[in-house]
């Protein structure tokens, strides 16, 4: 079964809707985090059944493969859900089911519809006649694309983006406390956090950003730049990247706890004055911009080394 990322705030409220009967037929999530909503509309499916995600339903709706769940996006080379697409599932959910339970649709990308695709939508949803074990899930990007008479007609639900240092305490469920530290620093989605953490260059930026937090001398710092000159442009992304959330982290006030990396934060902040972390961070930042513009990896490496050392 593929991972999944859930919101589980919004499963919860979704929960206690259907316990005290107050379900709406129709929801629209929205938000930046497609894979959240995608996976937290699949889950709700579930719910609507047993929701243990281990049973023969579950496991068919999770693979999008139940004869009551039906799922459409935009399809590979088009950049809209089309009036055909609605109108196949509108069509399909007005015929009777040959399985029993609840019946329910996910279209992603609603908000790219036209307003031909939306319309069809609204007059399906508007239908008195159909059962109200029907339900739907309507994920966008942008709200503002959708109808308003759709928008009126369905329960909004806001996906909300973690805030960085959100995002590493909910990592931190997963991953050791360093490990997430470094994952959130560099993406703000679980799914690219996972693929980071299992692939096979994760374990040389770890030791690349704990050699370079061990380095504390000018002869030290050649011997690293000379050790790591090849380093590649994305590589040097990536390191500029955690040093900066490392010294961003040392000009926070809030407690901090004991591992590797954290434990490196606090021997900062003894051995460096608040006014001398904000010039490191500022310098962090000024050679990112001169990544930008294509400057040879190997020698914003050297200017790092030479300005820290």
């Amino acid at each position: 079964m593929r991972q999944l990322d859930i919101d589980d705030k919004v499963i919860n409220e979704l929960d206690r809707a259907k316990e005290n009967n107050r379900l709406m037929h129709v929801y629209l999530f929205y938000g930046s985090d497609l894979k959240t909503m995608r996976d937290t509309a699949f889950m709700f499916a579930c719910k609507l059944y047993c929701g243990c995600l281990n049973c023969p339903t579950c496991e068919s709706i999770l693979d999008d493969n139940h004869l009551n769940v039906k799922y459409i996006g935009i399809e590979d080379g088009k950049t809209l859900i089309t009036k055909e697409q609605v109108n196949a599932i509108t069509d399909e959910f007005t015929q009777t089911s040959l399985v029993e339970g609840p019946r329910i649709y996910i279209i992603e990308g609603i908000d790219t519809a036209s307003s031909a695709a939306q319309n069809s939508l609204l007059k399906f949803i508007e239908d008195p006649t159909m059962n109200d074990e029907v339900y739907g899930i309507l994920i966008a990007n942008e709200l503002a694309g959708v109808l308003p008479t759709i928008k009126s007609r369905a329960g909004l639900i806001h996906f909300i983006v973690p805030s960085k240092l959100e995002f590493i305490k909910i990592l931190g469920e997963q991953y050791s406390v360093d490990d997430a530290f470094i994952l959130g620093s560099l993406t703000s989605n679980k799914e690219l956090a996972r693929n980071l953490y299992i692939s096979k260059d994760y374990q040389n930026l770890k030791e690349l950003f704990f050699a370079f937090l061990n380095l504390n001398n000018s002869k030290n710092g050649v011997l690293f730049y000379l050790e790591n000159q090849q380093i590649s442009a994305s590589e040097l992304n990536q390191l500029l990247r955690l040093l900066i959330s490392f010294y961003e982290e040392s000009l926070t006030n809030q407690k901090l706890i004991s591992s590797p990396l954290y434990d490196k934060i606090k021997l900062v902040k003894s051995n460096f004055s608040l006014k001398q972390r904000e010039k490191r961070l500022e310098t962090l930042l000024e050679l990112e911009a001169k990544q930008n513009y294509n400057v040879i990896a190997k020698n914003i490496l050297h200017e790092l080394v030479m300005m820290f050392f």
